[in-house]
């Protein structure tokens, strides 16, 4: 069964004609996915749009007692609707990771596919006998694996973000790899060349529906030893996905005399760099960006990320979460606490909705608590996973103690998540504090998970509904003004 999402007017109808006393509108779902004894877990990332498939990377236990294979990462698949897992890769003498959410298939006629980083000599004919880190995708539907670069050490290629359908990939490397003539539409030229080495952000565009005609263009272009990384799309709902894409990097791409590091977009057409963080010279780091894609009914798309550079001068300590609207330009501070403590942001479509993990109190305990026990919720400054939706309502999807959440994505809706947890956030399951997937749902009127027998406790399922998951909502700080002298 599809993870189905109604529309606020069918679900309003269908409280009216199927009332069911003793339940409320929506349900919080949080489930273990994986059952780890040894290893590790990497990188859980979630479908964008209808949010029914997680990969992540493992070298642990996956597929249950002697399947592991430590030290030797790979790709896994984990299926929503027959809570199933797969493996996607096998890497003799190398390993596989790095691994990016599943694309959409959502109005493309390109089928579904995961971009990874591997070692591996995966494709005959292709090659990577000398074990370089290449960037492979592996098509979800017929599990076809495809290398997209050919390098040689010392080059090292990493971190693939796919847009929604994956329309194009943002990737880094530090290769010479842009081989954007002028000839692409609307995929302009930047002009960059990266013969010294440095490590820049690349998309890859695909100019077909399968995988075999695409180019190279860099992005970013700074001097040897410099860094820009963790580049990022998002999924518009029209023809221009990949018009805007967006980057970190500790050199001053414009000259404006920043410092630390900067947040950056960049307009594919016009190859054009626009500074996100705002500019500054007190250094700090503008770090994680992360772009979303515009929603069908709330709003445009963003860019979310994480900055200790107190970049509204006023008083902020510690690293805070920012959005910036993309077709505005409009910048604005989303936590306000005191301390900070906030990192890894992401950002559903239209961007309602932001998750991140904390260290920190980002509700505020004297504006109160909406729906659970009151704070503080994070008094022993645990790394925990929280949603921020409108402009103060803090729900804390995690709450525990001595051990750690990270790694949070979310879906397109805002309602689905995946993430990495050591606790035992469903009890009797990972008593020993295993790196896990987790998966979180919320979960409408009628929708499947939403009956407490949907959800069972033997089928390491926890929710509002059984009784075993507790829902908590607090206000949000509100962000403090800029100081004036």
């Amino acid at each position: 069964m599809r993870y189905r999402v109604l529309s606020s007017a069918a679900l309003m109808a269908a409280s009216i004609l199927w009332p069911e006393q003793g339940l409320a509108r929506r349900v919080h779902v949080i489930k273990q996915v994986t059952q780890l004894t040894q290893g590790i877990v990497e990188r859980p990332r979630i479908q964008q749009v209808r949010g029914e498939l997680v990969s992540f990377v493992s070298d642990g236990d996956v597929l249950g007692p002697g399947s592991a294979h430590l030290g030797q990462r790979e790709v896994y698949l984990w299926t929503f609707a027959t809570d199933a897992l797969q493996r996607a890769t096998t890497t003799p003498g190398g390993e596989s990771y790095d691994a990016s959410r599943v694309t959409d298939d959502f109005r493309s006629k390109r089928q579904p596919y995961i971009a990874f980083i591997s070692t591996g000599d995966l494709v005959p004919g292709v090659g990577n006998a000398d074990g370089n880190p290449e960037l492979f995708l592996w098509a979800v539907e017929t599990g076809e694996i495809r290398q997209l670069t050919q390098t040689s050490a010392p080059v090292v290629n990493a971190l693939p973000h796919p847009s929604d359908t994956g329309d194009c990939i943002v990737f880094e490397s530090t290769g010479d790899l842009d081989n954007n003539d002028g000839g692409f539409g609307t995929s302009g030229p930047s002009g960059y060349s990266n013969m010294d080495g440095s490590q820049e952000v690349f998309y890859l565009d695909f100019r077909d529906n399968g995988f075999d005609n695409y180019h190279f263009t860099q992005m970013s272009n700074g001097p040897a030893g410099t860094t820009s990384s963790h580049g990022s799309v998002g999924g518009y709902f029209y023809f221009n996905q990949c018009h805007t894409l967006t980057y970190q990097s500790d050199h001053d791409q414009l000259g404006n005399g920043s410092t630390g590091t900067n947040v950056y977009e960049f307009f594919r057409q016009e190859a054009l760099t626009k500074q996100v963080s705002l500019p500054n010279n007190l250094g700090g780091a503008s770090i994680e960006p992360i772009m979303s894609g515009a929603g069908l009914a709330t709003g445009g798309p963003s860019v979310v990320f994480a900055s200790d550079a107190n970049l509204f001068d006023n008083g902020s300590s510690g690293f805070h979460i920012y959005k910036m609207a993309t077709l505005t330009g409009l910048l604005r501070q989303v936590t306000g606490d005191p301390a900070g403590g906030h990192r890894r942001p992401t950002v559903s479509d239209g961007s309602s909705a932001v998750f991140f993990e904390t260290t920190g109190e980002p509700s505020d305990v004297e504006r109160g608590t909406k729906i659970g026990p009151p704070g503080p919720h994070n008094a022993d400054g645990n790394s925990e996973i929280v949603r921020f939706t409108g402009r103060n309502r803090v729900h804390w999807i995690t709450r525990t103690q001595g051990c750690t959440n990270d790694y949070a994505t979310i879906n397109g809706n805002g309602r689905a998540a995946a993430f990495r947890t050591d606790c035992e956030l469903v009890p009797g399951f990972n008593v020993l504090g295993q790196q896990q997937v987790m998966a979180y749902y919320e979960v409408h009127f009628r929708e499947f998970l939403y009956q407490p027998e949907d959800c069972s406790l033997l089928q390491r399922c926890c929710s509002t509904a059984n009784g075993c998951y507790e829902e908590v909502m607090a206000r949000a700080y509100k962000v403090p003004r800029p100081i004036r002298d």
